[in-house]
């Protein structure tokens, strides 16, 4: 009996030892290269929204160019017509604008993939026109009553400056095709507005809220143009 358990030990030594000397970590033999290149692409939102309202938005053209690993030099530029009204206030807008700035890839991808969870930079700049189609003004003694008017005043020249914090979802849905979806939060730095009236809306920046803060959203399509593999 003890010369069978010796013999199972040994048996068993050996056999443990050939397998640690056989089974060793293999080469990893795939070649993870990544494309680098310009990507560009068209906001989808601003189309749907004019075919619906059946009147002239606007259009942006967004583009990126990959400068590192996980680093992109990227910019915005487009035109916006957007009639507003408020409480006591009917105007319109329009104008172009453009956006430059940088995105941050945070998400690594699995071998092959191409996608991003990113947040970006942006320093924005817009030059536009305002006009004040009529407003009204408010009785608080309700003796005349409240009075609008129609001076349909338009203002050129107008100009603003702001900077842009960018967060987005990029998805290859097909090879070198993409779909973004991002959101913005705005902050204005300077504006030239007309006297007595404010920018209530600027292109790119969107709707002027209080403490001079804003919010966008877009919804692009982009087809990537590569350069060459790294």
């Amino acid at each position: 009996m003890s010369k069978f358990i010796i013999n199972i030990i040994f048996i068993f030594v050996f056999t443990y030892g050939f397998a640690q000397d056989t089974i060793l970590p293999a080469n990893d033999s795939i070649k993870k290269e990544q494309k680098f290149g310009f990507r560009i692409g068209l906001d989808l939102s601003r189309p749907i929204v004019q075919l619906i309202q059946k009147q002239e938005v606007g259009f942006e053209i967004t583009g990126d160019y990959r400068l590192a690993k996980n680093w992109y030099a990227a910019a915005e530029i487009g035109y916006a017509s957007e009639p507003g009204k408020e409480d006591f206030i009917t105007y319109h807008t329009n104008g172009s604008y453009a956006k430059l700035g940088f995105n941050y890839n945070t998400y690594e991808n699995w071998t092959g993939l191409n996608n991003e969870v990113y947040v970006g930079l942006r320093y924005g700049f817009s030059t536009f026109n305002q006009q004040l189609i009529s407003y009204t003004t408010t009785d608080l003694d309700h003796y005349f009553g409240d009075q609008t008017y129609t001076p349909n005043l338009k203002y050129t020249g107008l100009n603003g400056h702001w900077a842009e914090l960018n967060v987005g979802l990029k998805v290859e849905v097909m090879k070198n095709l993409f779909l973004t979806t991002s959101i913005q939060f705005k902050k204005l730095i300077s504006s030239k507005q007309p006297d007595n009236f404010s920018n209530l809306y600027i292109p790119g920046f969107n709707k002027v809220l209080l403490n001079n803060n804003g919010f966008g959203f877009n919804y692009t399509v982009a087809y990537l143009i590569p350069f060459y593999k790294k």
